[in-house]
């Protein structure tokens, strides 16, 4: 278990590094998921587990700086719990939710006290020109960032993987049976976030599309998948051939415009 905390710290330390670095790379739990299950030896049950937990947190995205969950954290806590408690899916996104809403009190808490502490010092440092000092302290809090994550990835796993695991075995059916429901309840609702933000009446049509082949046509999430990317190819074509089609009759028009306009003149030099 010692080995398995150590690399599941380093794992987060360097997902959270990419997250706030240079890159700005926001790893989602499509990826993470996978991620832990190679370091945790089950790479096929990590790949089930993030594809999962991304459609739970699919429409949950950061504004500036506002986070509504820590995604990230629940991918990493739940996965890793589930894999190695030899739990199923609806585990992980039971302890993936809470854990990622849970995580953006230390991310405030991070913010807090490094704001706090570092304002006063990155002011003086712009104020008196020295920009390697400045460069000093972002660097700093670049390479700070991960650490207290790590911290937390390390003792959650050293310390909770044992208790939850038997917490969870021994729930009642009523439990089970509902954590089972909400674990298919979850995704519907990222998906319902993420269309509440992209929600155009352009896109009614193909919102009944959908309905109609999962529920007439039985087919699964990836067949719909692959019919959804055909049609978003064809709109695309579309929409390109439409703003072609709509630059050649402006400059058309330009053009006869401007042909009149040299008409006019050439009259009114021959009666002038």
């Amino acid at each position: 278990m010692l080995v398995n905390a150590i690399l599941i710290a380093v794992a987060t330390y360097f997902i959270k590094f990419f997250a706030l670095s240079f890159a700005n790379f926001q790893m989602r739990p499509l990826i993470i998921g996978p991620i832990i299950g190679l370091i945790l030896g089950d790479f096929t049950q990590g790949i089930i587990i993030g594809a999962s937990l991304e459609a739970v947190f699919l429409g949950v995205f950061g504004v500036g700086g506002s986070l509504p969950s820590d995604t990230e954290m629940g991918a990493i806590v739940g996965t890793s719990f589930a894999i190695l408690a030899g739990n199923d899916v609806e585990s992980a996104v039971a302890l993936a939710v809470p854990v990622g809403l849970l995580s953006i009190f230390v991310y405030n808490l991070i913010k807090i006290v490094w704001h706090n502490a570092v304002v006063a010092i990155v002011d003086k440092s712009v104020e008196n020109h020295n920009d390697k000092g400045y460069e000093r302290i972002h660097l700093a809090a670049v390479f700070f960032f991960g650490i207290p994550y790590a911290i937390i990835s390390f003792v959650v796993i050293m310390v909770g993987v044992d208790p939850i695991s038997t917490l969870m075995n021994n729930l009642p059916e009523v439990v089970n049976s509902f954590l089972a429901i909400a674990s298919k309840l979850l995704p519907a609702m990222g998906f319902g976030m993420l269309l509440k933000s992209l929600w155009d009446k352009e896109l009614i049509p193909y919102f009944f599309v959908g309905f109609a082949l999962a529920a007439y046509f039985q087919l699964d999430t990836m067949g719909i998948a692959l019919v959804g990317t055909v049609l978003a190819f064809l709109y695309g074509y579309n929409y390109l051939q439409k703003q072609n089609q709509d630059k050649k009759i402006t400059e058309a028009a330009k053009l006869s415009r401007t042909s009149a306009t040299s008409g006019d003149d050439v009259v009114d030099d021959f009666f002038d």
